[in-house]
């Protein structure tokens, strides 16, 4: 019986000395990423976990001093076109995605349809009457704080008499 041993061509590089990565090209490196990050989105986070991404691809670093990575192997040059066109693919997706949403009008404001067709005098009107209600608004306010202070000082004389604010009402 022959022992046939189950190693790659080159090994993970988390297996691998902190040295020894220095050594690898930068072709087998793979994108590290924290994990750990409690800002990272869960699909991402996801994806990470699983898919390796390459730093660089192969066609990126390719020269007449490597040969144009004729030696590489094959399985390495698949990873690398299948991640590099699922991204392409993705982002046509999302390009799409966005068209439709626009159409739909799922980008736009919930009244948009309306300040779209504003003109310079109309939005200076809108503007006028937004400050007017805030200046009513924070009058109002003011007012209703007014009369709370009043009502809680009007009830601590009550109380400090001895009369309850039901009895005297």
């Amino acid at each position: 019986m022959t022992d046939v041993s189950m190693t790659s061509e080159i090994e993970h590089p988390s297996n691998q000395d902190s040295a020894d990565l220095s050594q690898l090209p930068l072709e087998y490196q793979l994108h590290e990423v924290d994990l750990t990050d409690p800002n990272m989105d869960p699909l991402e986070y996801t994806f990470r976990r699983f898919v390796p991404l390459p730093k660089v691809y192969f066609w990126e670093t390719a020269d007449e001093s490597n040969e144009y990575h004729q030696n590489l192997p094959y399985r390495v040059k698949l990873w690398h076109n299948t991640i590099y066109y699922l991204g392409v693919c993705l982002q046509k997706a999302e390009s799409v995605g966005g068209v439709v949403a626009s159409i739909l009008g799922l980008n736009s404001g919930e009244f948009d349809y309306v300040t779209s067709t504003m003109t310079a005098e109309q939005w200076s009107q809108s503007r006028r009457n937004m400050e007017q209600r805030r200046e009513e608004s924070r009058v109002h306010q003011e007012e209703r704080e007014e009369r709370e202070r009043i009502e809680r000082s009007e009830e601590e004389v009550v109380s400090d008499v001895g009369l309850s604010s039901k009895n005297v009402l």
